[in-house]
């Protein structure tokens, strides 16, 4: 069936998450369980067994895998499309259509608030933004918890400098760069296939299968100098080109505000039509929480979450995924 839209054309959030390709992408994703920096997320945060509402939850991925680690979860979507789809893999679950600006739920329902991938950067407005900060405040109780996860699309240069910075800055020849890393690769792809095989026997266990099923580069076998060859031009595309032209943005206040791109890709493959996206910068996301009443706890990148370790702060701004922990006044 030929493609109603081209990639230049602008989409709603709501026509992008009903195109059958990005539906399908995610209701299989939806069954690989959270991701390693996730789970970590929540196994700091979140206190056990509460009651959880998903924000922008897709077709279920963190509902399904929060519900099998004992927890009681709702979520929410504006798409009734990935609903539907979610629905599809387990009719148990508790899926609700609504829009993040007006949540219906009663003042204090929840024990904590989660949001994974970024939905609340689908808001093209800061005041929409905020409207929806304030909302997911007025749900939770006092005390209670809220993850949010950012997905800046690509990593920044401050980022590529912290990894050449860490590898010792050796100059290695290529080929047998190539080699090391292909052997290194093994090894993980076999320690992945066993947490993999962890994770289906064990669904509460912190490994995850999502990891290797999305953003493994080793499991689709890219040469090294490829892939980090495509993530410095993407780097360019989504945050180096951005960043400049929110300097201008900056000066002359017209037109969109500083951080709001077009995006085409939120499947594998990318698919026709751009929806609005905002890239948000730390400090900027953090004061926008604290005005709707929320207290940081904490502050991380997803890349720091998976290997254990703790980035300096120019490299922890720059990652791709950022995850930050608040706490509701009280």
């Amino acid at each position: 069936m030929p493609h109603l839209f081209t990639n230049q054309e602008r989409l709603s959030a709501t026509q992008k998450y009903a195109q059958p390709e990005v539906v399908e992408f995610w209701r299989g994703f939806s069954l690989q369980g959270l991701q390693r920096c996730e789970q970590e997320m929540v196994t700091r945060y979140l206190p056990p067994g509460g009651r959880l509402l998903d924000l922008g939850c897709g077709s279920g991925r963190a509902v399904l895998a929060l519900t099998r680690a004992g927890y009681r979860v709702t979520g929410l979507d504006l798409s009734l499309a990935m609903l539907a789809a979610g629905r599809s893999l387990s009719a148990a679950m508790a899926l609700v259509g609504a829009n993040l600006l007006s949540l219906p739920f009663v003042d204090q329902s929840f024990d904590g608030l989660l949001m994974f991938f970024g939905a609340l950067q689908h808001l093209p407005a800061r005041a929409a933004r905020q409207r929806a900060l304030a909302e997911m405040a007025r749900v939770t109780r006092p005390g209670g918890r809220l993850i949010l996860g950012l997905d800046n699309i690509a990593p920044g240069l401050s980022c590529y400098a912290y990894w050449l910075a860490r590898s010792g800055r050796q100059v290695i020849n290529p080929e047998k760069l190539g080699r090391r890393l292909n052997a290194a690769e093994r090894g993980l792809r076999l320690e992945k296939e066993k947490k993999s095989a962890t994770l289906r026997d064990n669904p509460g266990s912190d490994a995850s299968a999502a990891d290797a099923t999305l953003w493994s580069r080793q499991a689709r076998r890219v040469n090294p100098w490829v892939w980090h060859g495509r993530g410095l031009l993407r780097t360019w595309r989504w945050r180096t080109w951005p960043g400049l032209v929110d300097l201008v943005r900056q000066v002359w206040p017209t037109g969109p505000e500083p951080g709001e791109v077009q995006v085409a890709q939120f499947a594998l493959p990318v698919t026709p039509g751009r929806i609005a996206y905002h890239l948000y910068r730390p400090a900027e996301l953090i004061a926008e929480a604290e005005q709707a009443g929320w207290r940081r706890l904490g502050f991380h990148s997803g890349a720091e979450l998976n290997e254990g370790r703790v980035y300096p702060a120019f490299a922890r701004n720059g990652d791709k995924q950022l995850f930050f922990g608040f706490e509701r006044w009280e």
